[in-house]
């Protein structure tokens, strides 16, 4: 732990770490901590008095109950979105085992989360902890330096990394890609997407039963947009944007996958009243649109938005079901942004269109950083283990 990125986090004051030995808690002369197993069988068991002492010597100093988590190869194997998620926290108690583990008491008294690093069996947990505390201290403020940072990780949208490239531009006659050369950065991220896409096929194909691909639906005013990119930009980083406000695309089929995320983006997203109509009638009835090009249509009123691009003006007189009367899912995972009012009716035409709403999101999470990545989080995670 003391050398390179961690040893350095460690020095500035970014994180710090702290062992605590089990043996010194143990309740009899010889400092032993375990014992034969009841119902027989090879090995020895840890007792959970001294594992139960420890953990609560670090409660005793922290002044409260740390999440507590257990390294063990009978646990869900760690993932991007877990590593995040517990990058959150103040304080992280990781307990290892030995032996052959630890009695069952002691863990469901004291352990909050069960963690492997893969499906195979080492002869105690520190190595497995040791992994577990690079891969958190990584999501640290302070730990990484921006040259050594990126603000998306291999893995976050379930997928491989695309091939990285550097100078000389040709080694060996072999030159690099003449898109990453273009200096064309939309194009370079939709070739980076389809080598994330066609690495994983290749080398990882269990991922993709679990990747995704955001599209974010939006309408209302430029900040309800706005927002609504921000949340995307914190779920994935291969985020499709469609603006519900042109016409022609309110007349377009757009049928879901399962693989997409829907994250629907109404105006309550940006702290605005909602802009539903009195009665919204269920997919029933709803005749169903021819496909049409996505640009906006000629003669739609359009304005200037805060980064001076040019959107399409909002009509807060069309109905939401004539809004989306092409908008059908297939078991499609469904994200929505907006009031309790908005979100409340949007759910049940969404679930008639077989969408499944897994989460709801507060305008309020755009009030801080901590909060949106938090809501972001919560959503991958969701996503992650949908299907």
């Amino acid at each position: 732990m003391g050398t390179s990125i961690t040893g350095r986090a460690i020095k500035n004051g970014s994180i710090r770490v702290d062992t605590v030995n089990i043996r010194d808690f143990s309740t009899r002369k010889t400092m032993r901590v375990d014992d034969y197993p009841y119902g027989g069988g090879a090995g020895m068991v840890m007792e959970p008095e001294p594992v139960f002492r420890a953990v609560k010597s670090v409660e005793a100093r922290i002044g409260r109950k740390p999440r507590v988590v257990y390294m063990t190869p009978q646990a869900r194997v760690l993932d991007q979105t877990k590593v995040e998620s517990l990058a959150q926290e103040k304080d992280l108690v990781i307990l290892c085992g030995h032996y052959e583990g630890i009695d069952e008491r002691v863990l469901q008294e004291t352990v909050t989360d069960y963690i492997s690093i893969g499906d195979y069996v080492l002869t105690g947990g520190e190595l497995g902890a040791l992994v577990l505390i690079d891969a958190v201290s990584r999501f640290v403020p302070g730990v990484l330096s921006n040259e050594e940072s990126s603000q998306f990780e291999s893995l976050q949208d379930n997928l491989l990394e695309y091939p990285q490239y550097t100078r000389p531009e040709v080694w060996h006659q072999q030159s690099v890609p003449p898109i990453l050369l273009s200096g064309d950065h939309l194009k370079i991220e939709e070739w980076r997407h389809e080598e994330s896409l066609k690495r994983t096929k290749e080398r990882r194909p269990d991922l993709l039963k679990n990747s995704y691909r955001v599209i974010c639906v939006s309408y209302g005013e430029p900040g309800a947009a706005e927002n609504g990119r921000l949340l995307t930009e914190s779920v994935s980083r291969y985020g499709e944007y469609m603006d519900y406000n042109r016409r022609k695309l309110q007349k377009t089929l757009l049928r879901m996958k399962p693989w997409n995320l829907l994250l629907l983006v109404m105006p309550g997203a940006a702290g605005e009243d909602s802009a539903f109509p009195a009665e919204m009638p269920g997919a029933a009835g709803v005749e169903k649109a021819k496909p049409a090009a996505i640009p906006g249509a000629a003669g739609e009123e359009k304005t200037a938005s805060a980064e001076g691009k040019t959107a399409v003006r909002y009509d807060p007189s069309v109905p939401f079901a004539e809004r989306f009367r092409g908008l059908y899912g297939s078991e499609t995972p469904a994200v929505l942004v907006g009031s309790d009012d908005e979100i409340e009716k949007a759910s049940a035409f969404l679930e008639n269109r077989k969408f499944r709403v897994i989460a709801r999101v507060s305008p309020a999470v755009f009030g801080g950083d901590s909060l949106l990545r938090n809501a972001a989080l919560d959503i991958r995670e969701k996503v992650l283990h949908f299907h």
